[in-house]
């Protein structure tokens, strides 16, 4: 294949280059719209890492997630700034990594054209770019769990300690940063005993486990602390037939497999006919991608069972699609290899036999088609949030009410906490945001960080209006009703209801009031 001998003739510089452009082409991707709007996951991150490393650590363990992320997205803040663009861009710089780990380690197990087309297709991934600009810690740990793949597959073939104790490190730190990395440490175990049976048992390849174990003693308490946070209430949806075929249609098409209709469908059909057939073909070959895919939906699956809480939210498993979209590349790599050992060239027949080319072409333009056209929804849709079906719309709401004053600088105040989470973001002097301490429904978990700390916070509201004569008070009233500002004798100058709403239905509105 015309692919292929591109690459044989020109491995050596290739093996610098293709990442590196495939890198850079993600990171163009991800960066051209990380502008868009914060949504409440994003503006608690952002809050988090205002405060010291000590009170992240605090904050952290009072929440759902491990604190290493937040750890380096205060010390990246603190090199490039605060913006949106700034923070996000840590996301997309983790995924270029995640891009370069599976290079090296798709180089390393199917051959250079595997790796170029697997990383290609990696980058190309609709989720994977979308995640890319998210501030969150999807796509670092995207890259530690290829970094690991990478060092265990080094271990296994060079049975070197070296290997072995990085391979440890990144599962430690895989459970620093997410604790679902836990299905990718799984997917690891089961191809361990698929692929080396008994000797996966030996006391040498469990002692490594162990020392994962060592290395994150540190953190267990706040493990524990956490575990019985998430079971004793959370938000997400139990798990059903619907969210699980969500996960492949958001994953080939950046859809919801009840949006996929028409020709989406036949696409989504195509697709998935050509991946199952060709994982077919090749599984003996892909037992590691395989394992990466299937264990861990079938864990998070599992542990989304009553009388369990449900967990079953797609992105927490953001590798797993990488490994879809990986293990894609590298099918159609053997799939051409094959071909071409059916059909070898004949030198001497007067035509060439075109067949091996118009195979591998239509099984390509297949793949790269869904991921096109999952790319221009991740564009048309930007951060959609398929898990709550809505829109975040902080950024134009913020504007909207701030522009209700004109040339005048304003105090802004949210008329609930959740408000002032995704608000304060976009706060600046002209328009500093605040929250009303006496309004406060909680003080735990997520909210915390309000409770303890002073930020933006009201604790006399009556002595603040008589330092704040006039502000603009915002919020989301139900069922259509006017805003109702929390104290008498002031009379509203100015009420602008928005267009803006979120999936509950009920408009924002912001008003100017002032002492009558």
């Amino acid at each position: 294949m015309y692919m292929r001998r591109f690459v044989e003739k020109y491995k050596r510089p290739l093996t610098l280059v293709a990442p590196a452009l495939i890198g850079a082409l993600y990171l163009i991707l991800c960066l051209v719209s990380v502008q868009q709007s914060i949504w409440f996951d994003e503006s608690y991150t952002a809050y988090l890492i205002r405060f010291d490393f000590g009170s992240i650590l605090k904050y952290t363990a009072a929440d759902v997630h491990p604190p290493l992320y937040y750890f380096l997205l205060k010390v990246w803040s603190m090199i490039f700034g605060y913006s949106d663009f700034a923070l996000r861009a840590m996301s997309a710089m983790f995924g270029a990594l995640a891009i370069l780990f599976a290079f090296l380690w798709l180089k390393y197990k199917y051959g250079k054209t595997a790796a170029i087309l697997g990383s290609l297709f990696l980058a190309l991934s609709p989720n994977f770019i979308r995640y890319g600009e998210e501030m969150r810690m999807y796509t670092l740990v995207a890259a530690i769990v290829f970094a690991a793949t990478y060092f265990l597959q080094l271990a296994i073939d060079n049975k070197s300690r070296k290997w072995w104790i990085i391979y440890a490190a990144l599962v430690a730190l895989g459970m620093y940063t997410h604790y679902f990395t836990a299905f990718a440490w799984m997917a690891h175990v089961v191809y361990l005993i698929v692929t080396y049976k008994n000797e996966f048992f030996t006391k040498k390849i469990f002692a490594w486990y162990l020392l994962s174990v060592v290395f994150y003693l540190p953190w267990l308490p706040g493990f524990l602390k956490q575990s019985s946070t998430v079971q004793g209430g959370f938000w997400i949806g139990a798990a059903s037939v619907s969210k699980v075929a969500n996960f492949f249609t958001e994953t080939a098409l950046y859809e919801r497999a009840s949006g996929t209709s028409n020709w989406l469908l036949v696409l989504f059909i195509a697709v998935s006919i050509l991946f199952i057939y060709l994982t077919i073909r090749y599984y003996k070959q892909l037992k590691m991608l395989l394992c990466m895919t299937l264990v861990p939906i079938i864990g998070l699956i599992l542990i989304s069972m009553p009388p369990l809480k449900s967990m079953f939210v797609p992105r927490y498993l953001l590798y797993s699609m990488g490994a879809i979209a990986m293990m894609t590349g590298v099918e159609l790599v053997l799939l051409a290899r094959e071909l071409t050992a059916k059909f070898p060239k004949r030198k001497k027949a007067k035509h060439a036999d075109y067949r091996p080319a118009a195979i591998f072409t239509v099984c390509l333009v297949v793949f790269l088609g869904s991921s096109i056209w999952g790319i221009s929804q991740v564009y048309a849709k930007t951060n959609y949030n398929f898990e709550t079906g809505s829109h975040p719309i902080a950024k134009e709401v913020f504007n909207d009410a701030a522009a209700l004053s004109g040339d005048e600088n304003l105090p802004i105040i949210a008329a609930t906490e959740w408000i002032y989470y995704d608000m304060s973001f976009y706060g600046s002097d002209e328009h500093p945001v605040y929250f009303i301490d006496e309004m406060t429904t909680n003080k735990f978990g997520s909210l915390l960080p309000l409770n303890d700390n002073d930020l933006g916070k009201i604790k006399d509201l009556d002595q603040f209006l008589e330092e704040h004569p006039r502000v603009i008070y915002l919020g989301q009233p139900s069922n259509g009703e006017e805003l109702e500002f929390p104290r008498e004798n002031f009379k509203q100058t100015d009420l602008l209801v928005m267009g803006h709403d979120d999936l509950t239905g009920n408009k924002f509105q912001a008003a100017i009031y002032e002492k009558e």
